[in-house]
């Protein structure tokens, strides 16, 4: 059974500005989690011996890789196998993805393919309202063109960007919720948006994790804050969800 609590986890996203791994694994700890969803921005996926290092990094640092994400995947098979041999070798089962709309059709086709073959879960993120995979409609439509390996990544405080409801989107795709990024933003007159402290701003967290306890969740779940001072104002996040919990 997924106990949120103890498996909650931060996106790498969060320490960008943090480029080594070893200091990345550090700021997890300091966080008092365990859990690690990598980004791009910490892997390189073109070379295998850069992945080995990366792997025995958090390895001995006592961190595991939930996840991984979140990649764009193409109509190229080889490009996108990258991801796929990464998420192998590192023992993740959840990517989180992404289409551009140009050709998406044959880039689902695509990634359907090498899902079976890998045998990984793949969790479409959304992204707000600037991607055409932020809403409702969208991601239904996405999921019904590719298979039932393919969910959601539910960014909450892109949902909330985009005029939706973090809570509804659990009613909608509560069976296809693959990872989830507990993220929260503040909104001026104007539209624009600010992290802050999950819970604290538009994002109705109690409610949200009541629904979230009647599902039967089993993915990548990590706070994601993209603001100043990262490191402490994850442990902060983190420290606000269990306290809920």
């Amino acid at each position: 059974m997924y106990d949120l609590k103890s498996q909650l986890g931060i996106k790498s996203y969060s320490f960008r500005s943090i480029p080594d791994n070893a200091d990345v694994a550090k700021a997890v700890k300091y966080c008092e989690v365990d859990g690690l969803d990598i980004s791009g921005c910490h892997v390189d996926y073109g070379s295998v011996e850069e992945q080995e290092r990366l792997i025995a990094t958090y390895r001995e640092a006592g961190v595991r890789l939930s996840g991984l994400g979140v990649v764009y995947l193409k109509d190229d098979e080889a490009f996108n196998r990258r991801f796929f041999e990464f998420a192998k070798r590192s023992k993740i089962d959840v990517l989180s993805c992404s289409f551009l709309l140009e050709g998406h059709e044959e880039s689902f086709r695509n990634a359907v393919r090498l899902a079976d073959e890998y045998d990984v879960r793949m969790a479409i993120h959304n992204h707000g309202g600037r991607d055409w995979l932020g809403n409702t409609t969208a991601l239904k439509y996405a999921l019904s063109r590719t298979s039932p390996r393919f969910g959601l990544c539910l960014d909450t405080a892109w949902c909330l960007q985009a005029g939706e409801d973090p809570l509804q989107w659990l009613e909608t795709f509560g069976d296809r919720l693959f990872a989830l990024h507990f993220k929260d933003f503040t909104f001026n007159q104007k539209g624009e948006w600010q992290d802050t402290i999950v819970g604290e701003g538009a994002f109705d967290l109690d409610a949200f994790l009541c629904k979230l306890a009647t599902l039967e969740f089993n993915g990548s779940a990590v706070v994601e804050f993209e603001g100043e001072n990262p490191v402490e104002q994850s442990k902060a996040c983190i420290k606000a969800i269990r306290a809920r919990l």
